[in-house]
Parts: C-alpha cells; sequence; structure tokens
C-alpha cells in the first residue's frame, strides 16, 4: 500500500460502527490523498443493502410503470372525449381546459405526473457525480485556486481537507461498474472468502457485456478463462467467519482509486467496465499470467479498451449528431452571427468547429502529446503554430481534433469561444492575378482581426510561396501572411511537409513567426489506437468484423514492409484491401484475422509473413539438400546460407540488418557464383530473381551514381530502384575487390543499417535482402594454403590477417555474418558437377524434343578429366561439355539421325549410339 493510503483501525475501514457512522474516520473508512485530492470508499455492500437495493429498484420500476400507463390512459381518454363530442374546436379554448370535466382534469393530473417523472429522472443524472476533467497546463504567470500539498498523516488531517477535494469514488462508478463490484460481493460469498479481493472482480467484470467485447476482439475463449480462475479462486484468500459477509480488501479499495485516476486521465467522466478492467489486469500476478497463456500482454488490453471506448465515443455522437441534424438550419450559418460577420472570410474557407460539431470528422486518436504541445505554444506565448510532418502522418487528424475539442471547450481558456476556420488556399487563388490574391488575402485578415474569435488554420502553406499569374506578374502570399502575423492580431495553425519546410519555409519570413511543432509517426500503440478509430467505417462498409490482431498486424506488418508510405495511412489503407479480401474470400460478416493482412502484405510485397505451413516448413529444414542438388561440396557455405534463411522465416533475427550478409571467396570456377544462384533458385522461385551487379563496372568514384541516381537527376539508381520494387531478393555483388572504395562505404551502410537513401530521397529497405559478395581476392594463398595442408579456418585467418587487407577495410569484412573461403575443387567433385551439367542438358532435350538422353559413367569421366583445370576449377569443363555434347547432338538433330522417342547413348570417346523409338 502507498504511505499516504489510510485504512481506519476502528472500523476495520468500513465506516460504520454498530450500524452508525465511525466517529474516528467519519464514515469514510479508507482514503487516499494523491494528486490534489483526497479519495475515499464510501459505499456498503451487504445482503441486506443489496436486497433493500432490489426492492426500492423494483418499487421505483413499479412506480414509473404505473405512472406511464395512468398518462397513457388519461391521454387517450381525453382524445376519446374530443373525437367523441366533436371538441376540436373547443380544446383551443381556456373554457376548455377549466370546465371542471372529470376527463380534463384527469388529464391535467397526468401531465403533473409526467413532470414530475421527468424532474426526477433529471435529478438523478444530475445528481450523478462526475469525474472533473484534466485541466490543461495553465500559461506561466497564472495562478490556479491553491490546494493543500502536504499529505494528511491521520484521519483528523483529513477532517480539515476542504470538502471539494473530498471525493467519494463510489458516486464515479457507472451503473455497469456498479453491478460489477456487487457481483464480485456475490462471487466472494459463493466462494465463501471473508475478504473480496480483486480476483473476485476480475470474474465479476468477465460475466459483463462490455468484457465480451473486448475478449471476443482478442479471440479469446471467455468460457474457457472462467473455467479456469474458478480453479484458481478456490485456493486464494481467507474463509469467512461464521455470521459474517464478505468485506472489501485494502488491495481491491486501492484499485478503485487507481481506476478513478485512470479514468481521470483518460479524460473520462465516470469509472466503467473498462477502467476497472484495465487497472484490476495490472495489478494481479495470476490474472496476468492468464491472460499471457491467450497471448494477451498489458499493451494489447490497454489498446482494445480503447477500442471500446472508441466505439462508445463514436455511438454517443451519432445519437448526438442525429439530434442536432435535425435542429440544423436549412442554409449555411456561421457562429460569427454571434460576433462580427465575415463573409469573404466564408467564401475561401471551411468552419471546422462547425463540421466538428455536426460530426464530419473522425475522432483523432494517440495525438494527445502534440495536441498538448501545440496548446502551450498557442497559450505561452500567444504564437503561431506550423505542424510539420510527411504526407499521411496525420496532421490534417490534429487540426481536425482541435477543432472538436474547440466545439467541447476542452481547450485552454484563450481557445475557448473561438472559431478554427480552414483557409482553402486552391479557393483563394483561383481565377485572380497576384495582385488580387494579395487583395483577398488582405481582406480576410482584417476580417479576422475585427471578429477576434478566429484561429486560421492553413493546410499545406506551402502553396502560398511564389504565387505567379498568367502575365507572368509574381507575389509571395507567405511574406504577406508572415507581416499580418506579427502584428499579433491573430495567430494561426498551419501545416506543411518536412521536406518543404526545410526548403523554403525554416529560414523566411513566415518561418520567424511561425513555432515548429514536428508531427513524428505514431509508435505501434498509438497507430493501433488510431485504426480502431476507422475500423466502425471499415467494417460496416464491407459487412466484416476486425480481430485486434487483425489492426496489430496492419500497423506492425506496413511499418516493416511498406516503405514508400507512412503511418497511420499506409495501415489505414491496408485495412481497407484486407476488409475487402476478407469479405471476397469467406464472404460477408466474416472475421478477419491477422493471417489475412499477412497474406494481402505478402501479395504486395512478394514477401514470405504468413505462418510457415507444413509444405514450407518442410522445405526449410531441407533446404541444404535442396542446393546440394546444385552446388557440389562447399559444405560451410551451404549451412550458412540455409540457417540464415530460417532464421529469417521464422523472425529470429535482427530485424534492422538485411538477411544475411556474406563474403565468398576463392578462386575462380569454384561455385560462388553458382551458390549465389542456387538460393535464388531454391527459396526465392527462380535462379533469375536476384539483383546482380559486375562490380568491375564500378571501379570509378562517380559510378556510385550509378546505383542510388545522380544528385541532379530524376532517374533513379540501378540497386536502390531494384529492390525498391523487389524487396524479398538476393543481391550479388561479383568481384566486389574491384569496385571503388567509396562504393564499399555504400554496402557498408547497407549491411549495418538496412537502408540506403537514393537521389530522389527515399529510403529503400534492405532488411529482406541476401547480400551476397564474392571475390577472387587472395585466390593464390588459398590454393598454397590447401597445398600445404592448412584447414579451411587457417587459410580464412591468414586471408583475413594479411592477404584481404589491400582490398577491404576491417571495419567492412565485420559487417559479414559469414565470410565462406571455397576451397579448390577435387577430381571427384569435378565428375559430380559433370554429371550435373549432363543432367541438365538431358532434362531440357526431353522436355523440347522428347528425346532420352544417357551418359555411361566412363564417358562422365572421361569429361570431368578433359575439363578439370586447378587454377579455373569447374569453368573449362562448360566448354568441354559444349564441344563434345551439345555440339554432337546439335548435329545429330539438324541431320535428323535422332527424333522423338529416340535414346542417345553418350560413349567414351565422344561417340553417341542411337536406340531408335517405337514408330507410332
Amino acid at each position: 500500500m502507498p504511505n499516504n493510503f489510510l485504512n481506519c483501525a476502528a472500523c476495520a475501514g468500513s465506516g460504520k460502527i454498530g450500524g452508525g457512522k465511525c466517529l474516528s474516520c467519519h464514515g469514510l473508512g479508507m482514503g487516499i490523498y494523491r494528486d490534489k485530492k483526497f479519495l475515499y470508499w464510501n459505499k456498503i455492500i451487504t445482503n441486506q443493502e443489496l436486497e433493500k437495493k432490489k426492492a426500492e429498484k423494483f418499487l421505483k420500476l413499479f412506480l414509473n410503470g404505473i405512472s406511464f400507463v395512468f398518462s397513457v390512459l388519461a391521454t387517450l381518454l381525453l382524445l376519446w372525449q374530443i373525437v367523441e363530442n366533436s371538441f376540436f374546436g373547443q380544446i383551443f379554448t381556456l373554457s376548455f381546459w377549466i370546465s371542471g370535466s372529470p376527463v380534463v382534469t384527469l388529464f391535467l393530473v397526468s401531465l403533473l405526473v409526467d413532470a414530475y417523472l421527468i424532474y426526477r429522472f433529471s435529478e438523478e443524472i444530475a445528481q450523478k457525480a462526475k469525474i472533473e476533467k484534466k485541466e490543461y497546463q495553465d500559461k506561466e504567470g497564472e495562478k490556479k485556486e491553491e490546494v493543500m500539498e502536504t499529505l494528511p498523516s491521520d484521519w483528523v488531517s483529513v477532517r480539515d481537507l476542504s470538502s471539494k477535494i473530498k471525493i467519494n469514488v463510489a458516486d464515479t462508478f457507472t451503473f455497469d461498474a456498479q453491478k460489477a463490484v456487487e457481483d464480485a460481493f456475490f462471487v466472494a460469498t459463493k466462494f465463501n472468502h471473508g475478504k473480496i479481493l480483486p480476483l473476485h472482480l476480475f470474474i465479476a467484470l468477465l460475466f459483463s457485456k462490455k468484457a465480451a467485447i473486448v475478449f471476443g476482439r482478442l479471440g479469446v475463449n471467455l468460457k474457457e478463462m472462467q473455467e479456469k480462475l474458478g480453479r484458481q479462486i478456490s485456493s486464494v484468500g481467507e474463509l469467512l467467519a461464521e455470521g459474517q459477509e464478505s468485506v472489501f480488501s485494502e488491495e481491491l479499495i486501492q484499485l478503485f482509486f487507481d481506476g478513478y485516476f485512470e479514468a481521470y486521465n483518460s479524460r473520462r467522466e465516470q469509472i466503467d467496465i473498462a477502467e476497472l478492467l484495465l487497472v484490476v489486469s495490472r495489478s494481479n500476478p495470476i490474472i496476468q499470467e492468464l491472460l499471457y497463456e491467450y497471448e494477451v500482454d498489458l499493451d494489447k488490453l490497454k489498446n482494445v479498451v480503447e477500442w471500446l471506448r472508441i466505439s462508445e465515443f463514436l455511438r454517443k455522437r451519432w445519437q448526438k449528431t442525429r439530434t442536432l441534424a435535425r435542429l440544423k438550419p436549412g442554409g449555411t450559418m456561421s457562429r460569427a452571427m454571434t460576433a462580427v460577420a465575415t463573409p469573404y472570410l466564408d467564401r475561401f474557407s471551411q468552419d471546422y468547429t462547425m463540421m466538428a460539431k455536426y460530426g464530419y470528422f473522425a475522432p483523432c486518436l494517440g495525438r494527445e502529446k502534440e495536441i498538448e504541445e501545440i496548446f502551450r505554444i498557442i497559450e505561452g506565448g500567444r504564437q503561431s503554430v506550423i505542424l510539420i510532418g510527411n504526407p499521411g502522418i496525420g496532421k490534417s487528424a490534429i487540426l481536425e481534433g482541435i477543432a472538436q475539442r474547440m466545439v467541447e471547450e476542452d481547450v485552454p481558456k484563450i481557445l475557448q469561444d473561438k472559431r478554427l476556420v480552414n483557409l482553402n488556399i486552391g479557393q483563394l487563388v483561383a481565377g485572380a492575378t497576384a495582385s488580387e490574391v494579395q487583395k483577398r488575402l488582405l481582406m480576410i485578415c482584417d476580417e479576422i482581426a475585427r471578429a477576434g474569435n478566429i484561429i486560421l488554420c492553413i493546410q499545406d502553406i506551402e502553396g502560398m510561396i511564389g504565387i505567379t499569374s498568367g502575365d507572368k506578374e509574381s507575389i509571395d502570399l507567405s511574406r504577406v501572411l508572415a507581416d499580418e502575423l506579427s502584428q499579433g492580431y491573430f495567430f494561426a495553425i498551419a501545416s506543411a511537409r518536412s521536406g518543404v519546410y526545410g526548403q523554403y519555409i525554416e529560414n523566411s519570413s513566415l518561418g520567424a513567426v511561425l513555432q515548429k511543432v514536428t508531427i513524428e509517426e505514431p509508435d505501434t500503440n498509438g497507430a493501433i489506437q488510431i485504426l480502431e478509430g476507422k475500423a466502425g467505417a471499415i467494417e460496416y462498409q464491407n459487412k466484416v468484423v476486425f480481430s485486434y490482431d487483425a489492426i496489430s498486424k496492419a500497423v506492425i506488418l506496413s511499418g516493416r514492409y511498406l516503405h514508400d508510405r507512412y503511418l497511420p495511412e499506409k495501415a489505414i489503407e491496408i485495412m481497407r484491401e484486407v476488409a475487402h479480401y476478407a469479405a471476397g474470400k469467406r464472404g460477408v460478416g466474416t472475421i478477419v484475422v491477422g493471417e489475412d493482412v499477412a497474406e494481402v502484405i505478402a501479395q504486395k510485397t512478394k514477401i514470405p509473413v504468413t505462418a510457415v505451413n507444413e509444405v514450407e516448413s518442410e522445405k526449410l529444414l531441407r533446404l541444404e539438400e535442396e542446393m546440394h542438388k546444385r552446388v557440389i561440396g562447399q559444405e560451410e557455405a551451404i549451412k550458412m546460407i540455409a540457417a540464415a534463411l530460417r532464421r529469417a522465416r521464422a523472425e529470429i533475427r535482427e530485424a534492422k540488418r538485411p538477411i544475411a550478409n556474406f563474403l565468398f571467396l576463392g578462386p575462380t570456377g569454384v561455385g560462388k557464383t553458382e551458390t549465389a544462384k542456387t538460393v535464388s533458385e531454391v527459396y526465392f522461385g527462380d535462379e533469375r530473381n536476384m539483383i546482380r551487379l559486375d562490380m568491375s563496372e564500378y571501379q570509378d568514384q562517380a559510378s556510385i551514381y550509378r546505383l542510388i541516381g545522380a544528385p541532379a537527376g530524376n532517374s533513379a539508381g540501378l540497386l536502390t530502384e531494384a529492390v525498391r520494387k523487389n524487396p524479398f531478393t538476393l543481391v550479388l555483388l561479383d568481384e566486389i575487390e574491384k569496385s571503388h572504395p567509396d562504393i564499399l562505404n555504400v554496402f557498408l551502410q547497407v549491411m549495418d543499417d538496412g537502408r540506403l537513401t537514393d537521389n530522389l530521397g527515399r529510403t529503400v529497405d534492405f532488411t529482406n535482402v541476401i547480400l551476397i559478395a564474392t571475390s577472387n581476392a587472395g585466390s593464390p594463398a588459398i590454393q598454397d594454403g590447401i597445398k600445404q595442408g592448412l584447414t579451411i579456418e587457417a587459410v580464412k585467418e591468414q586471408l583475413i590477417n594479411t592477404e584481404l587487407k589491400p582490398y577491404f577495410r576491417p571495419e567492412f569484412l565485420n559487417r559479414f555474418d559469414g565470410i565462406v573461403v571455397y576451397r579448390p575443387l577435387t577430381s571427384p567433385e569435378i565428375e559430380q558437377i559433370a554429371g550435373l551439367m549432363l543432367a541438365k542438358i538431358g532434362k531440357q532435350l526431353e522436355n523440347k524434343r522428347g528425346i532420352v538422353l544417357e551418359v555411361t559413367g566412363e564417358a562422365v569421366r572421361e569429361l570431368a578429366a578433359a575439363g578439370f583445370d586447378p587454377a579455373f576449377g569447374a569453368r573449362p569443363l562448360r566448354r568441354v561439355i559444349q564441344e563434345k555434347v551439345e555440339d554432337g547432338l546439335t548435329n545429330l538433330i539438324l541431320t535428323k539421325k535422332i527424333e522423338r522417342r529416340d535414346k542417345v547413348i553418350l560413349e567414351v570417346g565422344g561417340n553417341f549410339r542411337i536406340e531408335k523409338g517405337r514408330v507410332l
């Protein structure tokens, strides 16, 4: 318990002794002083109290029902009398109502009854305590009401506190929350526990409709969870003494206080199921462990609770908007009718506060810090503000959110009773010369200054810079606006894109009068909450239901794999696509799950992000075997690459670097490039699905621009554009030792950070790339070391310490996940390679011409011996096979000595024996 938590020893925290108020604590029982408030819990829950409450509720419903029936009957009786006696003309006369007719008298009495019922209902609503709204920080120098700061240490000091700061938390509970607390009492009683614990409350909360919605979104089987909790709770808590009833534990009362501050910080009016779910889950390790079994952590729970709050807010706003819409006038109405009219401004603008009032804007979520920073700047020095951020990041949503808060008067005093009016630059400059546009702007500024209640909003303010007309007349409107703002008659909130701000605005006169507020991409939880606010409309349009996992993956996967756009916009677009995809795949009413999002992302990026199925799992486990069908020997390289691919697919790797960075060293013809081709074929689908760069073409410093694009050009670089279009690929850098040192620096960044910026300022993602560099550097040392009987590890160490230093810096070599030394091929390995090459020729011959090629073992050995060269590895073998096998087969085909269904047998000496096939 906190040091400032008080529990009255005299009444054991109940607030009562012998049916009367406890004199020691003045009936407060338990309390805590926190954030300039003294909270206490003063609500007795016993079987007797609950029975009494139940009886009162029944009596109230009974009386309400009787009153309603009486009013309806009296009204119907009056209508019958009017129709029966044709009193239509008399009902508008005073004599009719004072005639003393029993029916009329009965109707008038019913009106009194109705008035009493309405009064009683309104009183019940008014008496329901609301949590005061969290105030924004007032500007410096403005003093607030003094509140006692000394922590009360006993009940005597509590008595001296102002009644304004004493809050009975029980009064701020909603009906649903009160019922959950009462149900917790019944749960504790059922298990014969003396104290009502947080675990009892959690079980009670699970029976509420709102908790069912929360855990339904999380995909949790609620019935199964309740059963598990039932087994857990049987061994928790002290048994109830005979003749006693369960009472609230200190731990639970403390949770009620935590719930109050959860609601206060969330700017909620009352404590509801959502707040209780959060605080009880945070406090109890048993509950947390149970939630972890369902893969639900506190962040997930908080986000779904926020989703519940958003849904309630949207429902209430829809009801409010529907009511306002009935009262909305047919024409336009300006709030300036209550102040100074602004007809010229209205012509070129939209009143955001009026649009917010009638529900045109979606709720602004996850941007509380940015909005409060804007309020502090405006309030602190009455300065104008400019929001700087990338497109799609939410600048417009923040402006709409400010308008919504202005409507609700949930803003600092300086913004209360103000209009937020958005100036449309396109309309302002349309059909006018530059001088006419200037005149329009000055008239608008004059109207704003005279009105005194307008905050000017200008989105994409860079559109005001350098306005030019058809007759080449030009004017910089930004200077005109800067001059007007500098006079301090009014202030503005503007927005601009990041790159444009630094280039055109920051060092201009406009930049001097606008205080910059940088808007970053929301974090994961913030983006999830923004998507939750958009989910309802998308669900309605596509007739689907989103699970939390789907929304979470839309944020995480779009952030990880889609780099051309920004959160939250790109995740919202993915949500729309996934909703349409799931509805088309499984029909309307389906639940959109995380795997649906993964499938859409995989289709867009060609990156495998879906769950690993059995077929792919088998393929991953047999990668070495598949690769050895093309690559002979070189076990170390094959094992390294296969392990890296498995780690990447299982997402057990550093996500901010490429999948793997390898350097293959060895003489020519030993299989370095063939290994890369094999990886591309086995894992990426085709050996052509790679980006291959011959680094001998990048020997001068200027060739760097071929990779990333020329600084002044509009065309993208070869490497950056290829990876941007296909981010899941293999990049092969052949003979990297021949490239310029500055080129190596480029790849140093790629291997370290997993990204590269092109000439157009776009950041290209390399985190889903396998980067393989090959080099012949140190080949003589490798061959000499193998001849001397050195191990591969000893040869590698010698290469790194001596032979590679003239080519690569140590920091460059350290960026590779693996440096693999390819040893020279042996004669048996050359024979195996010859067999693979001949098998490939035979497959092509059979597929295209229906002719079977068979090669004897002696012929394979003869070809291998002829094509073996220790200096060039397997490269001469390809030429030998072309000359002795492919050329011979070509002659046989052209002279029509072999036809479909024939078998050709290659024997020693390059002789071809033909076995004719059957004639059809």
